[in-house]
């Protein structure tokens, strides 16, 4: 199936709900850096406005989100942090099987947000651990939060005989010894996990710009391993655990309008995974008021995100209304 073009797919969209098109959808997206607790944090920002921010997720970068922007950046401000130790931002000094973990990503993320103003009115749009992330922001800033997109993502803790567990022959080396050679040595994440999960064969570029955080074998490679040991399965890490359990509790109350899109999982499960999608959207249905978005293939990690953030109830409507709401997109 030939890419959808983005121009095309959102003036159609925008031409359906009876509004103005643009018709110039050019737009400077500038990557910048900041210095974050003496470290140097990079992100993408364009648009002007109320704050929309893009989380990405393991192994990507805020390159995953290159067609995304200019796509809507005439709704707010639009910014992509490069999570620390991914992308262009700085790797931590002194990096070990401790470093880059949840809480230590919030930490860098939190100041960063800070420190470009993000505290009214936010959007927060996030893919795998950047939903994470993004959520547990929300949680703990419910007055800033507009809104709520995720993809990919975890939205309740696993067990490790369940429906959306993790393949267990991938999953299980990872956290042991033998995951220092499968992902500091041998990049499995950027080398596999990435192209196996992505719906059409990444160009070269696109290739070249994923594996340039992660070029010296070794601790360069450790974001990927530690995210990896973070998903939280029958209870373990005990913290990652309770923030996700802590997150599912506040999306059941949080209320608001709400949209899922469900995809079937492929990278990240085994293909028992495939019957137990009905689990995943009762542990999502929780949250509130949901519409269904089906379609089919594997995840649309690269261009044909930007088509489907297009059609998302969950930022249409904020094209709608100024009335603060939430929406979720589901795309495990």
């Amino acid at each position: 199936m030939a890419e959808p073009d983005l121009a095309q797919a959102l003036a159609q969209r925008w031409a359906s709900m009876s509004r103005p098109v643009r018709q110039n959808w050019a737009v400077a997206i500038t990557m910048r850096t900041a210095s974050v607790h003496g470290v140097t944090m990079a992100y993408r920002e364009g648009g002007t406005g109320d704050p929309l921010v893009f989380l990405h997720g393991n192994p990507t970068s805020s390159y995953l989100w290159r067609d995304v922007l200019p796509g809507v950046e005439h709704l707010g401000r639009c910014l992509a942090p490069d999570l620390i130790g991914m992308g262009d931002s700085e790797k931590l000094p002194a990096s070990g099987p401790g470093s880059y973990r949840l809480v230590e990503h919030r930490h860098y993320l939190d100041a960063l947000l800070r420190q470009l103003g993000v505290t009214d009115r936010v959007v927060l749009v996030g893919h795998d651990w950047g939903a994470v992330l993004g959520i547990d922001w929300a949680r703990r800033h419910p007055q800033a939060v507009r809104g709520i997109a995720y993809l990919e993502t975890l939205v309740a803790p696993v067990t490790s005989d369940g429906p959306n567990a993790p393949d267990p022959a991938f999953f299980g080396p990872l956290r042991t010894p033998e995951g220092e050679k499968l992902v500091l040595q041998d990049n499995a994440f950027v080398e596999h996990v990435l192209p196996a999960g992505t719906q059409r064969s990444l160009a070269g570029h696109d290739m070249a710009a994923y594996r340039r955080p992660y070029l010296q074998a070794g601790e360069s490679r450790r974001p990927t391993l530690t995210w990896a040991r973070e998903i939280p399965i029958d209870g373990t890490p005990a913290d990652v655990d309770d923030l996700v359990r802590r997150n599912a509790a506040w999306m059941a109350t949080a209320g608001g309008a709400q949209a899922v899109h469900q995809r079937r999982p492929r990278s990240l499960v085994d293909r028992r995974a495939a019957g137990g999608l009905s689990s995943l959207a009762s542990s999502a249905r929780g949250h509130g008021e949901r519409s269904a978005l089906p379609t089919r293939g594997l995840p649309p990690r690269h261009r044909r995100l930007p088509q489907r953030m297009g059609e998302c109830p969950a930022l249409t409507s904020l094209r709608l209304t100024s009335t603060p709401r939430r929406g979720v997109i589901d795309e495990r």
